[in-house]
């Protein structure tokens, strides 16, 4: 496919790496050649192997297992040979962490001290959170996913970044450290086409963004903004770190079990404290908004925290009929009636499904006046409004398409048709992203794969080949027998061939760094703790850097052997 347009306010329409990605990865090369003098191994930049880093999905414990990783390579004397960092979800929050220094890697154990210090901090601010949500409340592609990035993800890393992606160019470029790779997938792609389809994936650097699968990109500054037919139409303000680390992280809020906490923490967090407010602000004793449509929507919350709790839930089916009845909505009033009646033994999708279809009906087009809180306009209203009206329709990741009415684009997918993008973690896919490291252009010869995933270590590993037999992409044979031992694997699985990027894989726990215990590792370092001690982090960390320590001298083997075949 040619080249649109090399202007940076056009959609770039290539499988070649951005001229950004270029420039880094040649400064990146003098790096790499030192590092492999320094280990004895001597190559020039025709014959360097490039090798890629990935980190897979798991929460809070990728985030620390994959900065006990970096901190290891380095020690090692290993990670300055990297060419590439890649991550899904639990490992981008690491990443996005560290790229905000020019110099980390030079610096990676400071930085450690530092995550250690933070994660075991109390610093996060809920009015902030609120703040932050309502203002984002404000635009048309508000989702779950500002709900996720204010009220879950920055509580988890203690921290509401405010940077811009496209501000850590510099630290990309330098060639100081390797060069950073972020993954998602489009939803709609996912649930059509599914994990195989390389028009799934979604690709972020500081540079630039897209589909890796159609050659499709735009300048990262500009995501978000409005394209028409490959070409700047409005330029929107760029979302910030904490919210990509939102979209990044977001499989455990995307989940539909989740759908009561969301609906908890509306009820808990934000309708209770904004009520609180209200009265320590201005002085009144009435707490909560009395509008019929913000009352019929809490009252709605409520029947689901009260069902999902087992509790009796009668009374509040009589308020919520009151409230429709004072509207004198005869049709909105015999619905909830027949609602009231089946509402026990209906699953909770059926049940917002009722209540989406009834509440939609009934007040979507008023409007609200707006809550002055210190100095911010709030809605309780709308921002409750629009939070439910997000669940009703689970929209997590939307942003405005690049690629809407391309011509180009849609002479070989449909994505053209569609106004908005929906972006959510990669790791409802494979969970570590092999589709983008696996590209041509970039030439990856050596994969470190660090599977920090829970449960079953070798099912990312059995998704990527399954996804490169599907899309004829060279890849080394897995034997099933080789990695049958799910529950006590070893610490490093080696698969290669002739003329295929060899790859290293790395479960997490194993029988190296904790013999016998690999359940008992698992079960207390869950993907769905949300908050470690001090020692747990330190303890992680160890467990990890262990991981490289003993595989040290195989890393370099497999690297000499590339040099010189």
């Amino acid at each position: 496919m040619p080249q649109m347009s090399k202007d940076d306010t056009s959609v770039r329409l290539s499988h070649e790496l951005s001229e950004g990605e270029k420039e880094a990865t040649r400064n990146r090369k003098a790096k790499v050649l030192e590092c492999l003098k320094r280990l004895g191994i001597t190559c020039d930049k025709a014959h360097m192997p490039n090798i890629a880093i990935l980190g897979s999905g798991g929460g809070l414990r990728a985030t620390i297992a994959l900065m006990g990783t970096l901190v290891e390579m380095k020690k090692q004397g290993l990670l300055d040979a990297v060419m590439y960092l890649c991550g899904v979800s639990g490992s981008t929050w690491c990443m996005s962490t560290l790229y905000k220094e020019k110099d980390w890697s030079e610096n990676v154990q400071d930085l450690e001290k530092r995550l250690c210090e933070t994660l075991s901090s109390t610093s996060w601010d809920l009015q902030q959170a609120l703040a932050d949500v309502s203002r984002a409340a404000e635009d048309e592609l508000f989702s779950l996913t500002d709900v996720w990035a204010s009220f879950c993800v920055s509580k988890e890393l203690e921290q509401h970044d405010q940077t811009k992606l496209s501000d850590h160019k510099d630290a990309a470029t330098c060639g100081t450290n390797p060069y950073p790779i972020y993954a998602a997938v489009e939803e709609n792609k996912l649930h059509k086409e599914g994990e195989n389809s390389p028009e799934t994936w979604f690709e972020f650097t500081p540079h630039e963004s897209g589909f890796p699968g159609l050659g499709a990109f735009v300048s990262t500054k500009f995501l978000g903004s409005e394209f028409m037919d490959g070409h700047l139409k409005v330029e929107r303000k760029a979302k910030d770190i904490c919210y990509l680390q939102g979209l990044w992280g977001s499989i455990f809020g995307y989940m539909k079990e989740n759908v009561k906490f969301l609906i908890e923490l509306i009820w808990n967090k934000i309708h209770r404290r904004l009520g609180e407010e209200k009265k320590n602000t201005m002085g009144k004793t009435g707490t909560h908004c009395t509008c019929s449509r913000c009352q019929a929507v809490l009252l709605v919350l409520d029947l689901h925290v009260l069902t999902s709790a087992g509790k009796d839930h009668e009374g509040v089916f009589m308020q919520l009929k009151e409230v429709l009845k004072g509207k004198n909505s005869e049709e909105s009033y015999q619905k909830c009636c027949e609602m009231s009646r089946m509402w026990g033994l209906k699953t909770v999708e059926e049940r917002i499904a009722d209540c989406a279809e009834l509440l939609e009906a009934e007040f979507g087009e008023e409007r609200f006046v707006s809550l002055a809180m210190q100095g911010e306009v709030i809605s309780i209203c709308t921002l409750i409004w629009k939070i439910w009206k997000c669940i009703c329709h689970w929209t997590w990741g939307r942003t405005h398409n690049f690629l809407y009415n391309c011509d180009t684009i849609a002479q070989t997918s449909d994505l053209a048709k569609h106004k908005f993008l929906n972006l959510i973690d990669a790791g409802l896919a494979i969970n570590s992203a092999y589709p983008l490291m696996l590209l041509p252009a970039r030439r990856v010869t050596l994969i470190l794969s660090f599977d920090f995933s829970s449960g079953d270590p070798f099912k990312t590993i059995r998704k990527t080949a399954k996804y490169c037999e599907t899309n004829h992409i060279p890849f080394p044979k897995i034997d099933p027998e080789e990695i049958k031992d799910r529950d006590n694997p070893s610490d490093c699985y080696i698969f290669k061939g002739k003329d295929l990027p060899t790859v290293m894989h790395f479960p997490l726990f194993n029988k190296k760094n904790c013999p016998g215990e690999v359940e008992h590792f698992r079960k207390r370092f869950s993907t769905f703790t949300v908050s470690y001690t001090k020692g747990d982090v330190q303890e992680l960390l160890k467990t990890a850097k262990m991981n490289v320590a003993n595989n040290h001298e195989r890393i370099v083997k497999e690297i000499q052997q590339l040099t010189s075949s």
